[in-house]
């Protein structure tokens, strides 16, 4: 272990005595435009070909329109990732209390008599 933290350390410390900010934003500045918008679209995909996969992976194909749904709405709004997280649950909520394989599996509130 010790040895693993030296290849780690030793870089590193030397990297952040002979680097200085200045270094570092000439650097980024020499890169041209059209790179620098290009890793900016690329990044934005690289999120949602993810979750893509991850999905594709479970063969939950049923669960893509969700997908859809949501990529629409992040286009198109400023919600940020905790508005995301509590619509995602309400909806997986109502998704489970509607689908007949698990509708009575999650109740929608303690001691909840609709049903």
């Amino acid at each position: 272990m010790l040895l693993h933290a030296l290849r780690i350390i030793i870089p590193a410390l030397l990297v952040c005595v002979f680097i200085n900010g200045e270094m570092v934003q000439s650097a980024l500045n020499a890169i041209p435009a059209f790179i620098t918008d290009g890793l900016t679209v690329a990044s934005g995909f690289i999120v949602v070909v993810g979750y893509a996969m991850v999905i594709n992976m479970m063969k939950a194909r049923y669960l893509m329109p969700f997908f859809f749904l949501g990529f629409i709405i992040a286009a198109f709004s400023n919600y940020n990732l905790i508005a995301f997280g509590v619509i995602g649950t309400c909806i997986a909520l109502i998704y489970l209390k509607l689908n007949p394989e698990y509708g009575n599996s999650v109740p929608l509130a303690v001691g909840d008599d609709l049903d």
